[in-house]
């Protein structure tokens, strides 16, 4: 069968917005500190803000990166699940209201919230990516992570 690999767990799915959001108060704190020489107040804000921002880096990246490797070296190692088959039972995320879809595919389930920071696939944009009902896929997954999805085009 002709298939298209749309998305493969890697370094572009690892949830680099999850990670990054910190940096801009970071160097907002670094800059605050260096430019208020003159005022210790601007000084004292800019090493708060820049530690408390530097602190929800070093969160997120203790929290995202161990999954991400876990999920990454699983699929890369052969660990994981193939099915195969048409995609049905599909529920897109609604307009408003939580963004989770969920469909099946040769009887196994997978549903996911499209907004997650995950390096699995989530459909975003969601109600616009690749799977839809009726589509026939690949999925391979593990453990609800779905680490690679091809359509048949």
């Amino acid at each position: 069968m002709n298939y298209q690999t749309v998305f493969e767990i890697g370094l572009s799915s690892f949830p680099w917005g999850g990670l990054l959001h910190p940096l801009p108060f970071i160097l907002l704190g670094l800059i605050l500190y260096r430019v208020g020489r003159s005022k210790q107040i601007y000084q004292a804000v800019g090493v708060i803000v820049a530690a408390l921002a530097a602190l929800v880096f070093l969160l997120a990246a203790i929290r995202l990166t161990p999954d991400f490797i876990e999920a990454r070296h699983t699929y890369r190692s052969g660990g994981s699940s193939v099915v195969e088959g048409i995609v049905e039972n599909y529920i897109a995320a609604p307009a408003l209201g939580p963004a989770r879809e969920s469909f099946s595919v040769s009887g196994v389930g997978f549903s996911y919230n499209a907004l997650d920071p995950t390096p699995c696939f989530h459909n975003a944009p969601f109600r616009l990516g690749p799977i839809n009902a009726g589509s026939t896929v690949r999925i391979t997954y593990k453990d609800g992570c779905i680490q690679r999805v091809d359509v048949r085009r």
